[in-house]
């Protein structure tokens, strides 16, 4: 979960309908709805359950988003992991928003680009990376220390003393 400040400043103000145009298609309530649940989705840390069908036609067709083979796809792609998440995150803050929003959602696309940019989502995530990382670095630490570095009281035996003693290799098996 993001920081209340972070979560507040992609979800506050809410859009709304005056801001944007209607398309032949959809009504500036359905494109400003679309937008406030992309920033809810972002906001709440890209929770499933906020993952529906409805909202996985709209995105994928937004920020030069692909529509992968299914929903399914593209959850796997960009949510997946921090690191997806971060690629998702900063695909959307460096987005042109090219069309006209009569025919496009590039009026909603600018709009939520400049909140993402503004809101530090990404660099709490960055932050949130690289402690994961490092945690991921230190179990492999210790991991390589126990069996390249062995404790003190360690099973692997001692050589012969007779080795020391200038015996030979015949004194050994004989």
């Amino acid at each position: 979960m993001f920081p209340r400040a972070i979560a507040t400043a992609l979800q506050f103000p809410k859009l709304d309908a005056v801001d944007c145009t209607a398309t032949k298609f959809h009504t500036a309530e359905e494109k400003t709805k679309f937008g406030n649940h992309l920033l809810r989705f972002i906001a709440e840390d890209f929770p499933a359950t906020l993952w529906t069908k409805v909202f996985y036609n709209r995105l994928h067709l937004t920020f030069s988003n692909i529509a992968h083979y299914n929903m399914h796809g593209f959850w796997e792609t960009w949510f997946e992991s921090t690191v997806d998440q971060i690629a998702f995150l900063q695909n959307i803050a460096r987005y042109p928003c090219w069309g006209d929003p009569a025919f496009t959602h590039s009026d909603v696309e600018k709009v939520i680009g400049v909140r993402v940019k503004n809101s530090g989502v990404i660099a709490w995530k960055q932050r949130i990376l690289a402690t994961e990382r490092r945690s991921g670095d230190l179990t492999e630490l210790a991991r390589l220390k126990a069996i390249y570095e062995p404790a003190a009281e360690s099973t692997v035996p001692a050589p012969p003393a007779a080795l020391g003693t200038g015996a030979t290799q015949t004194d050994l098996f004989s």
